[in-house]
């Protein structure tokens, strides 16, 4: 086998003539380190992955079992809007038209300084009993037209004696309206009956008027944006939520009668009853809705149908905290998940909490989002609960109209086209030479350096020990 040494290409130099140094440790350990570095990290890129894109023709409709439709997910706040009437509507090129969403909905009140207030459940009011009002009360009501005239109106206040009017009755119930409302003018022979068939009792009650017409301060600084509104205050302080049941005799009458239980049921839920003015002045509105993959609109508005808006009064200056799209989840906590997933939510709502300010009077906000879905394939770390996701772009704008009330916007457009994103693994041999290629410079490249420290005497002089340094001195 003697001619198989002339082959040899890896001479082996004698133990005799090679020497060990504190600086070649040194050196040692950080190629050591430097090559595991290198190691660690040309591994990890093998595995995940390069991205690579590509733009397709968007046709997972056809194959998905929720063919045709997704969730818009919302989070939005309205500073200077209370929760009362603010509206959630969806429209869509479909003909698709449903207003006042409830379900998957919650409105959050908020008071000046942004923060949350205990939400007004509506099973306060309670239908009244029928016949809680009489037929003959309200044959004596009939009968006796004086009631319907102007000189018998109920108390009419104004804005330098409301105050002290509603802090001298123990309950007093107060009607803020103005003439030309048709509702206002509906609710007038009711709320005079109303006020005196409570006489005729002796409750222990009063009502009132405010003609916001010409108090529009008062009735500003009392939280009144939709007439008639109706509220109830117990020596001054403001009982909320505002009266929302039937505007009928019978019912007016039994509310009135029944303030005192609706008192303790809002103290009971931990609402607050020492100011004359409601402090919720603003509302969250968070949500998420099925919606048909079409051109459409989400918006927010006023709408009640038994009030009429003062557009003057009306704000929609809006904070965006997030709004997104995505994929129906097959289960809760699929979608918990994903919403819980921060670097998803970073691509799929870019709205880091803007807001938009409503400069003058009658402002219309619209915002246009054009929708691109992104496919993610053959990842290796990382969004398991997130292979598709929609990104869009957002063009805002926002005008004054004097033709509708105020309102808020979000004009939503999918693309037809798909990106996908691939991660694709180089070859196995690639990955082999590079490992071989990395980890071999680095040794090389260390070797040098070893050699130049030991040569100059620099890592002599680095690692020389005390006694050494004395013998030279």
């Amino acid at each position: 086998m003697e001619w198989m040494k002339t082959l040899d290409f890896y001479k082996r130099i004698s133990l005799d003539i090679r020497e060990k140094t504190a600086t070649g440790g040194a050196v040692s350990i950080t190629a050591a380190v430097l090559m595991s570095m290198l190691f660690i990290v040309e591994t990890y890129s093998y595995v995940q992955g390069i991205p690579v894109h590509s733009i397709t023709i968007d046709d997972h409709d056809n194959f998905s079992p929720t063919a045709g439709a997704f969730w818009v997910n919302f989070d939005v706040t309205f500073p200077s809007l209370t929760c009362d009437h603010i509206s959630v509507d969806v429209e869509d090129r479909l003909g698709s038209r449903i207003f006042d969403i409830q379900k998957n909905v919650e409105k959050i009140p908020l008071d000046e300084e942004g923060v949350e207030h205990a939400i007004h459940p509506d099973e306060f009011h309670t239908s009244a009993p029928e016949g809680h009002v009489s037929m003959d009360e309200l044959r004596e009501v009939v009968q006796n037209k004086d009631i319907y005239t102007r000189t018998n109106d109920t108390t009419q206040l104004d804005a330098s004696e409301f105050e002290e009017w509603v802090e001298s009755h123990e309950y007093s119930l107060v009607n803020f309206r103005v003439e030309w409302c048709p509702w206002c003018q509906m609710l007038v022979p009711v709320w005079k009956s109303a006020a005196y068939i409570l006489n005729q009792r002796e409750a222990p009650i009063q009502l009132a008027t405010v003609e916001c017409t010409k108090h529009m301060d008062l009735c500003k600084q009392a939280g009144v944006v939709a007439f008639p509104t109706i509220k109830l205050f117990h020596f001054g302080k403001h009982v909320p939520p505002d009266y929302k049941g039937k505007r009928t005799v019978n019912d007016v009458v039994h509310f009135a009668e029944n303030a005192f239980k609706q008192k303790e049921d809002v103290e009971k839920a931990g609402l607050n009853v020492t100011e004359t003015h409601r402090k919720d002045i603003g509302c969250t509105v968070v949500g998420n809705l099925f919606v048909h993959k079409v051109p459409g609109r989400l918006q927010f508005s006023l709408k009640s149908d038994q009030h009429t808006f003062n557009r003057d009064f009306v704000n929609f200056t809006h904070q965006v905290h997030h709004l997104s799209f995505n994929d129906v989840p097959e289960t809760e906590e699929e979608m918990e998940a994903m919403m819980l997933d921060h670097e998803v939510q970073d691509k799929v709502s870019k709205w880091l909490s803007q807001t938009f300010a409503s400069h003058t009077k009658h402002t219309v906000h619209e915002h246009y989002l054009k929708i691109v879905e992104y496919e993610y394939k053959n990842r290796g770390f990382g969004w398991a609960n997130a292979n598709r996701i929609y990104e869009h772009s957002i063009s805002s704008h926002s005008y004054a109209t004097d033709r509708h009330l105020p309102a808020v916007k979000f004009h939503y457009d999918l693309s037809p086209m798909q990106v996908t994103v691939e991660y694709k693994s180089k070859p196995w041999f690639s990955f082999i030479t590079m490992l071989c290629a990395l980890i071999g410079g680095a040794w090389s490249i260390m070797s040098v350096v070893n050699d130049m420290t030991s040569g100059t005497g620099v890592g002599k002089f680095l690692f020389a020990d005390a006694k050494s340094l004395r013998a030279r001195s």
